[in-house]
């Protein structure tokens, strides 16, 4: 279904967090990914692709096999990036919070893409916003026990600030979009901060000042070496998706390519425009449908950030003006810009 939706199969660099996770909640995870039919071979594990559908089946059979502890928390608590060593150094060494979200938002495009992290800053107290990326109208309406991811990032998030803090310091609540769940009495004494459920957005609240406080682990060499790194890692894996992926890894990057034709991306990429267009057309793409694609997908991230205006919005993405923009949005989100962004608020 989720395929359906425009959400592509994604690398199983989480493996060593499901194993150690089902370990800790009193089960072994191996015979459910045998089951689900998912083949482990860690010599090519970049290689290995699993569908998100897949993920979130065995996210809730391992909820159901933990009645004493919530899956997800132990999940996302254990999570690290074994695999992954250039964002775990990237991540360690960050100055300050703020630009540890920044890295952390540049990992999911590695662990779970179809993820967004958003930072809401109001007044004393700021937001890490979680939600997701799916560029079709609709999505939430999937049916999908898609709780069960944010309840597992939320947690991941938790744990990496308190391990670069080395404390909870300012970390003063969660709120819950849904409705309290049969499980909600695990949620304060996990987080350990007031839980408000039926709230605008999934999200962790602390105070704005921690965000620009100095982290002991600042190494700006390392730091600036990991981003390297971690940046040839996301154009490889982009490669390895197909040249659709490579495409919007590369104005994900640089939004200002979105003005690219096909032959200027053409000459980006090293490729002939008729190599370019065939490669596209034996994915079942077009550049055409990718730039959409893209525009959809950027028009919602500037959308939530809040701190760019609609008409801005329309220009950057290279409407005519911004009635053009519009028809566009309503076309993919069924209401204007402006609700939208209001009911993300």
């Amino acid at each position: 279904m989720l395929e359906a939706l425009g959400i592509k199969p994604i690398p199983l660099f989480m493996l060593s967090a499901w194993i150690k996770a089902g370990a800790k909640c009193g089960f072994n995870v191996q015979p459910l990914f045998k089951e689900a039919g998912i083949k482990i071979d860690l010599i090519r594990l970049e290689d290995a692709r699993v569908s998100p559908l897949q993920l979130i089946s065995l996210l809730e059979q391992c909820v159901a096999l933990s009645p004493e502890k919530h899956f997800p928390f132990v999940l996302g608590d254990t999570f690290a990036f074994e695999s992954l060593p250039e964002f775990e150094t990237l991540l360690t060494t960050s100055p300050t919070l703020r630009e540890a979200l920044r890295v952390a938002d540049l990992a999911k495009r590695m662990v779970l893409p179809w993820l967004t992290l958003d930072v809401k800053e109001e007044g004393e107290l700021a937001r890490v916003c979680v939600g997701f990326d799916v560029p079709v109208p609709h999505a939430a309406l999937s049916g999908l026990p898609l709780h069960l991811v944010i309840e597992a990032i939320l947690a991941c998030i938790r744990k990496f600030g308190r391990t670069l803090q080395g404390s909870d310091l300012g970390f003063v609540g969660v709120t819950v979009k849904g409705p309290p769940p049969k499980y909600a009495a695990s949620f304060e004494p996990f987080f350990g901060v007031p839980v408000t459920f039926n709230a605008s957005a999934d999200a962790l609240v602390f105070e704005r000042r921690i965000l620009d406080l100095p982290l002991e682990g600042a190494f700006p060499a390392l730091h600036e070496q990991a981003q390297f790194l971690a940046e040839q890692r996301l154009g490889k894996e982009a490669r390895r998706q197909g040249v659709a992926a490579e495409i919007e890894e590369l104005i994900t990057r640089e939004p200002n390519l979105l003005a690219l034709g096909v032959e200027d991306m053409a000459d980006r990429l090293n490729l002939h425009p008729r190599t370019l267009q065939r490669r596209l057309k034996d994915e079942g793409d077009s550049y055409l449908h990718v730039q959409a694609r893209m525009r959809h997908r950027l028009a919602c991230q500037w959308l939530r950030q809040g701190d760019v205006s609609i008409d801005d919005i329309s220009a950057r993405l290279g409407f005519s003006d911004r009635r053009a923009f519009t028809a566009a949005f309503k076309r993919w989100e069924g209401t204007t810009p402006s609700a939208w962004r209001e009911q993300q608020a």
